[in-house]
């Protein structure tokens, strides 16, 4: 009797458990851009020169071009883009920091989980503030 009721609360605990990894995983992922966006933003000012990231979405990553070194970061298994609005040329999202820290345009970008979760990076035009939502942007 103990062992059919622990393999019921463990046939319920599993789907729990993984989606909360699934969760973790997702907003790791927005978090470690939000990191990359600021590092590359703080290095355009302290150098004085023009800092990029590019994501690829067909490749499921994004690369860092900062003055000293280039950076890919491949995105997590299960983890895909569910948005970008930075400008798309030849295939690729481009947003660049200038030496004043401002960001070449404000946009979004957007992550989600196989099971359809999304979680939000946004890049607020001018200030170059940068923060994560559960929710996309209000057009």
């Amino acid at each position: 009797m103990v062992l059919a009721i622990m393999a019921i609360l463990l046939a319920l605990a599993i789907p729990v458990f993984g989606d909360f990894q699934e969760r973790w995983i997702l907003e790791t992922t927005a978090w470690r851009l939000v990191s990359d966006l600021r590092l590359a933003q703080q290095i355009a000012i302290t150098t004085g020169v023009n800092t990029r990231i590019d994501f690829r979405w067909h490749a499921g990553d994004y690369r860092l071009f900062l003055p000293v070194e280039k950076t890919m970061v491949k995105l997590p298994e299960g983890i895909s883009y569910a948005m970008n609005n930075f400008p798309h040329v030849k295939g690729v999202h481009k947003l660049s920091f200038t030496p004043l820290g401002a960001p070449s345009r404000g946009g979004t970008v957007g992550f989600k989980t196989k099971n359809g979760s999304k979680i939000y990076v946004i890049l607020t035009p001018a200030t170059g503030r940068i923060r994560v939502s559960p929710d996309p942007p209000k057009e």
